[in-house]
């Protein structure tokens, strides 16, 4: 069973201060629109900044790492990265699919003869 939220003004256990050792969130300013889905699924760690409209983390030392994840999550835009130990882990970077995987661009079977 899942630990429950903390709230941003309590400390931390040191659990969850382990879970975080290595976490970095980043928010890009030109893809946040001011939505405030984060603010909503984790607040009191993310806020708007009123002069920008931007979301910024408030309390991000007494966050959460599900906390920090919520509010990732519910971003329309993806402006939210999370990264731990220099790896990006949230959101997932998918490799793309270029193409028909056996490498047969034109729909033929290469073994057939013409």
């Amino acid at each position: 069973m899942s630990e429950p939220l903390n709230r941003a003004d309590e400390p931390l256990t040191p659990e969850q201060i382990a879970q975080k050792r290595g976490v970095r969130v980043l928010i890009d300013p030109r893809r946040c629109i001011a939505n405030a889905k984060c603010t909503t699924a984790a607040p009191g760690v993310y806020i708007l900044d009123e002069e920008t409209g931007v979301a910024i983390l408030e309390n991000e030392d007494q966050a959460t790492l599900q906390q920090l994840f919520a509010g990732a999550r519910v971003c329309p835009t993806q402006a939210i990265t999370i990264e731990q130990f220099g790896r990006r882990v949230f959101p997932q970077i998918l490799t793309p699919m270029f193409g028909d995987p056996t490498g047969d661009e034109d729909g033929t079977d290469m073994d057939e003869s013409e």
